[in-house]
C-alpha cells in the first residue's frame, strides 16, 4: 500500500499541471493573501481527484484508510490542496461513516489550525458539513451547534455556516439560533458575517425567525452582517432594520 504522501503528491502533479498564473494571482489577491494558490478551479479539481482515485486504485483502500488519506490533504498549505481534501470527503466519503466518527476527526482540523482562512472553513461548510448534518438529522446539528463555543474562530464560525444549506429545514432553528446568539456576540467580523449569511438564506422561508432574531439582538450586528441578513426583502424592510442598528 502507497503511503499517504506518496498519494499526495501524484494528485499534487496533476494539480500544477492543469495550473494557471491567472487564476492563482486572481485568488491570492481576493484572499488578500491569507494563503496561497496554485491556481486551479474546483470543477478540474474534481474532475482531476476522479482520475486519481481510479488510476492508482485508491477505491481499493479500505474506507478508514481513504478517510485518513482524506484528511490528509487538510495538512497541505496550498488552497486547492485542502480542496481537494474538502472534494474527496464530499464525493467519496461524508456518507460512509457514523456522524460520530466524522466530528472528531473533523475537530482536529480546527484544533491543528488546519482550516485558518475563511474560504477553506466556508466550502467545507456547504461540501462537507451541511450534507453531514442533512444526512444524519438534529443529534448531528447539535453536536456542530456546540461548537459556537469554541476559541477558534474557523470552528465556531462553522457552527453556524454548516447550518447554510438546510436552512430551510426548521428542525435545526433552534440550533441555529443558539450559534448565531453566541457569534453574533463575537468581535471578529468573520463571526458576525456567518449569522448574517444564515439569516439571509432562512429569509427566503421564515421571515418571522429572522425578524425576531435581529430585533432582539440588533446592538450586536455589524452594519455588514446586517445587510446581508435583509438581502432578499424590499428596500424600505432593509432600510427599516439599518435605521433600528444606527439607533441601538
Amino acid at each position: 500500500m502507497q503511503d499517504h504522501k506518496k498519494l499526495i503528491t501524484f494528485l499534487q502533479e496533476s494539480l500544477e499541471n492543469k495550473a494557471t498564473q491567472k487564476t492563482k494571482m486572481w485568488w491570492e489577491k481576493y484572499m488578500k493573501g491569507v494563503i496561497a494558490f496554485r491556481g486551479v478551479g474546483i470543477p478540474e479539481i474534481r474532475d482531476l481527484i476522479a482520475t486519481w482515485l481510479n488510476e492508482y486504485s485508491i477505491k481499493d483502500l479500505s474506507k478508514e484508510n481513504q478517510l485518513e488519506l482524506a484528511l490528509a490533504f487538510f495538512q497541505e498549505p496550498i488552497a486547492e490542496d485542502k480542496l481537494a481534501g474538502i472534494l474527496y470527503l464530499q464525493y467519496y466519503l461524508y456518507d460512509q461513516f457514523a456522524w460520530e466518527v466524522l466530528l472528531k476527526k473533523y475537530e482536529a482540523l480546527y484544533t491543528n489550525n488546519l482550516i485558518f482562512d475563511w474560504n477553506t472553513c466556508d466550502w467545507f461548510c456547504v461540501r462537507v458539513l451541511s450534507p453531514t448534518i442533512a444526512k444524519h438529522g438534529v443529534d448531528c446539528a447539535e453536536a456542530i451547534s456546540s461548537w459556537k463555543d469554541t476559541e477558534n474562530l474557523w470552528q465556531a464560525r462553522s457552527s453556524v455556516v454548516a447550518f447554510v444549506k438546510v436552512a430551510s429545514n426548521k428542525s435545526y432553528y433552534l440550533c441555529i439560533q443558539e450559534s448565531c446568539h453566541t457569534l453574533i456576540q463575537r468581535q471578529e467580523r468573520f463571526a458576525k458575517t456567518s449569522v448574517g449569511w444564515v439569516l439571509r438564506d432562512i429569509s427566503k422561508h421564515d421571515e418571522d425567525f429572522v425578524k425576531c432574531f435581529i430585533e432582539s439582538h440588533i446592538q450586536w450586528f455589524s452594519i455588514e452582517s446586517l445587510r446581508n441578513a435583509v438581502k432578499y426583502w424590499d428596500k424600505d424592510e432593509q432600510n427599516k432594520y439599518v435605521k433600528l442598528l444606527k439607533a441601538a
